[in-house]
């Protein structure tokens, strides 16, 4: 796990032990070790969360690194969901995660203007559903402007 998109986690509320471990995993694939690091990455996802919470802050410590701001947490929140997107078949998954993003962008980072398409799409898909009378869009098109917009987020964060 991308350490953005952990602070993400924590910050929602929605952190696992699982998440933990899983970023010390990528830390160590990556050649960057320390070692709270190396004792976190030992840690069973059925550890308590607490003592895994300990072995990351020190984590943190021993290789200096900062709590990222919540803009760029909920940004690397938003490239994980677009990943996900491209690699999605079933459209109403697409949907689901397009709405996902569109949450991050409406509500958390108040309509961030370089992510302004995700508003778009979030009509798109509304239309879609509630008005029985739109013959103007189609199901293909729509899910070809999420896909679309996924890769350019996805191919930002490379």
């Amino acid at each position: 796990m991308e350490t953005n998109l952990l602070f993400y986690e924590i910050q929602k509320g929605t952190v696992t032990t699982r998440d933990y471990v899983n970023w010390s995993y990528g830390l160590l694939i990556n050649g960057i070790s320390s070692p709270s690091l190396k004792i976190l990455s030992s840690c069973s996802f059925d550890d308590n969360l607490f003592e895994i919470e300990s072995y990351f802050k020190r984590s943190l410590k021993e290789l200096a690194i900062k709590e990222p701001t919540f803009e760029a947490c909920a940004k690397a929140r938003i490239v994980f969901l677009a990943k996900k997107i491209v690699k999605a078949d079933d459209h109403k998954e697409i949907s689901n995660l397009a709405d996902m993003i569109f949450r991050v962008v409406a509500i958390e980072l108040d309509n961030s203007d370089d992510l302004f398409p995700w508003i778009e799409i979030s009509e798109l898909i509304d239309r879609l559903d509630y008005d029985v009378r739109c013959i103007t869009l189609n199901k293909r098109d729509v899910i070809s402007k999420i896909k679309n917009e996924a890769r350019l987020l996805h191919s930002l964060d490379h």
